[in-house]
């Protein structure tokens, strides 16, 4: 517990400095937003992993609750993934979704094409970390980032909790992938429910 409880704070360092750190959309139209996953817990506090979507242009506004307003979405996903693996697989999700947002975004098709590979790479090698654990979506909320707090949604927006749960659908596709000689139909039925969690993203940000 203690050697898991070090492996947390130590994701609560990375992450904050990783949040300190401005997007770069230079090679991408759209508008950048952050969408968070819940790690775990330390000391009473949530931990999240972060990280920066570039959606289609929209008109900001507020979509957190009342209380956090300017807050960030959480997806809390349910697993039964070793703890000192949750943070990794969940980071290459998230850098998945930032990779497929970056290629449906990107003006020059040559690069699109390989942003995408990449996000198939990272959603896949997310999948091979879970070794094989069954995921779902367990939540969503709003990640309170300056007071370290995690808001949940007890109304949750429709797009927000189809955006997570085709998160999970994706991971579950591209785990039956992982175990298949022709791998080729999973992974494409796994990159479609990540467009559409992307999408749904899309929806959840321009209201």
């Amino acid at each position: 517990m203690v050697r898991v409880g070090r492996i947390l704070l130590a994701v609560a360092l990375v992450v904050t400095a990783t949040l300190l750190v401005p997007a770069n959309p230079a090679s991408a139209a759209g508008r950048p937003v952050t969408v968070c996953f819940k790690v775990g817990e330390f000391g009473g506090r949530p931990i999240f992993d972060c990280h920066t979507i570039v959606l289609p242009d929209f008109e900001p506004k507020p979509i957190g609750p009342i209380e956090c307003l300017s807050c960030p979405p959480v997806f809390d996903l349910w697993d039964r993934i070793d703890p000192e693996k949750r943070f990794e697989y969940l980071n290459r999700l998230g850098r998945g979704l930032s990779l497929l947002g970056e290629a449906a975004q990107a003006v020059d098709p040559v690069k699109a094409k390989h942003l995408r590979e990449l996000a198939t790479e990272s959603f896949r090698s997310s999948a091979k970390l879970m070794d094989g654990s069954e995921v779902k979506l367990g939540q969503v909320g709003w990640a309170d980032l300056k007071n370290e707090k995690f808001h949940g949604d007890p109304d949750p927006q429709p797009s927000l909790v189809a955006s997570g749960e085709n998160l999970a659908g994706g991971l579950g596709l591209m785990q039956k992938a992982l175990g298949d000689p022709q791998p080729e139909p999973n992974i494409a039925s796994a990159m479609a429910r990540f467009d559409q969690a992307y999408k749904d993203l899309g929806t959840l940000f321009a209201g």
